[in-house]
């Protein structure tokens, strides 16, 4: 491993062993944190299902981020594990960057590479996924079938745990 790749490797592996969707978020808070200097506590993480070539949103105004619930079963099906968390990192990342009040696309895909480039280095899949198209990378996607049922959401009780003081 080179020098350059040597000073990503910590957090690499903390994103490629995460065990879960609060341990990515970690993750995210830290570097975004770490890197542009704003942190925002108290956010949910709502899964539903939606079509494949949406990966996340953010509501404007509300403290949620709905992850895409048939898309990372999806992928689970089709990549490894660890390429997987790499998507949902870059995923919470985007959409916790909106939260923070960065809304226009353009400029959030461009500061989510830049940020995954900081953090993991350029050659990590997660900076290559925060400007590209998932879709193209795993064309298989647009055939796996998804639910189309509305009241298919799940909130995850575990999320941005770092922010609860108590549990109550």
């Amino acid at each position: 491993m080179s020098d350059n790749i040597e000073k990503y490797r910590d957090i690499r592996q903390k994103v490629e062993t995460a065990a879960d969707y609060d341990q990515l978020f970690e993750i995210v808070k830290r570097v975004v944190e770490k890197q542009i200097g704003r942190h925002r506590a108290g956010l949910a993480l709502v899964l539903a299902d939606m079509p494949n070539t949406i990966g996340a949103f953010h509501p404007v105004g509300s403290n949620s981020i709905v992850l895409n619930k048939a898309l990372v079963k999806a992928m689970r099906s089709v990549v490894a594990g660890s390429h997987v968390n790499s998507f949902i990192f870059m995923v919470l990342m985007h959409e916790y960057l909106h939260s923070l009040g960065f809304l226009d696309e353009g400029d959030v895909r461009r500061l989510c590479r830049n940020i995954c480039s900081g953090a993991l280095g350029a050659d990590h899949e997660s900076v290559s996924m925060s400007t590209g198209n998932w879709l193209q990378a795993h064309p298989e996607l647009f055939t796996l079938p998804r639910s189309n049922a509305p009241e298919n959401f799940e909130r995850i009780d575990r999320f941005d745990s770092s922010s609860m003081r108590y549990l109550g």
